[in-house]
C-alpha cells in the first residue's frame, strides 16, 4: 500500500511539471545509485541461483538463426538445450541475505562490501525524475537498462538523446537506442589491450571472402 502512495504521488507531481511545461524529456540521463539495506552483511547464507538471461539473448539467437538460413548454412539448434532452459544456462552461486532476500551484495572499493539495492534512474536535463529502475545492488547498470529505458521512451516517445555513462556502454544498447532513431552519448574509453598485441583496428575485412 505504501509503495502504491509513494508511485501516485510520484506520477502527480510529474504531471504538475508537465503541464507547466517544466519538463523537457528529448534529452535523457540514465544512472544508477546504490542504496544500502537495512541487512547485516554477516548474516548470509550461499545459495545457487539460475543465471538470468540477458534481454538481448533471444534476438540476438534469432538474428544469427537468420544470417545462417541466408547464407544457406545450417542453423543451430542450441534453444533447445535443457541446461539452459529460459534462464541463461546453468546457475550462479550467490551472497543472500537472511533479513532481506531481494538485495544484493554490493563490492564497494577493494575491501568494502554490504548488502544494497539499486535505483537506475532517468532524468531530463531539469533534473526532473521521469522513470526508475530498482533491483538488487549485485545486477549491473547494462542488465537493468532496457526496463529503465523502455518505462521512459514508452511514456515520452520524444526523447531525441540518451545521456549514460561507461557502465551502459555495449554493444546491445547502442544497437537498440539506434535502432529507435536515437542518438547514444556515451563516453570514450581507451583501449585496454596490451600494446604488445595486435589492436582491432589493425585489422581489415577481406571483402572477396
Amino acid at each position: 500500500m505504501h509503495l502504491q502512495f509513494a508511485e501516485e504521488i510520484f506520477a502527480h507531481i510529474l504531471n504538475k511539471a508537465l503541464n507547466n511545461r517544466m519538463v523537457d524529456p528529448s534529452m535523457i540521463f540514465i544512472d544508477g545509485t546504490h542504496i544500502k539495506a537495512s541487512a547485516n552483511k554477516k548474516k548470509l547464507q550461499k545459495e545457487q541461483v539460475a543465471k538470468a538471461a540477458e534481454v538481448y539473448e533471444e534476438q540476438l539467437r534469432k538474428e544469427v538463426a537468420e544470417e545462417r538460413r541466408k547464407l544457406g548454412k545450417k542453423v543451430n539448434d542450441d534453444d533447445d538445450d535443457e541446461n539452459k532452459g529460459s534462464s541463461g544456462g546453468g546457475t550462479v552461486e550467490k551472497a543472500v541475505s537472511k533479513t532481506d532476500p531481494d538485495c544484493g551484495m554490493f563490492v564497494k572499493g577493494a575491501h568494502e562490501r554490504q548488502f544494497a539495492y539499486e535505483a537506475h534512474t532517468a532524468c531530463d536535463k531539469h533534473g526532473f525524475v521521469l522513470g526508475v529502475e530498482v533491483t538488487a545492488g549485485n545486477v549491473s547498470d547494462s542488465v537493468a537498462w532496457d526496463a529503465a529505458y523502455d518505462q521512459v521512451t514508452n511514456s515520452f516517445p520524444e526523447v531525441k538523446f540518451v545521456t549514460m555513462d561507461a557502465g551502459y556502454k555495449t554493444p546491445w544498447i547502442a544497437k537498440k537506442i539506434l535502432e529507435h532513431s536515437r542518438i547514444p552519448i556515451l563516453p570514450y574509453t581507451r583501449y585496454k589491450g596490451k600494446n604488445d598485441k595486435f589492436k582491432p583496428w589493425d585489422f581489415a575485412a577481406d571483402s572477396d571472402r
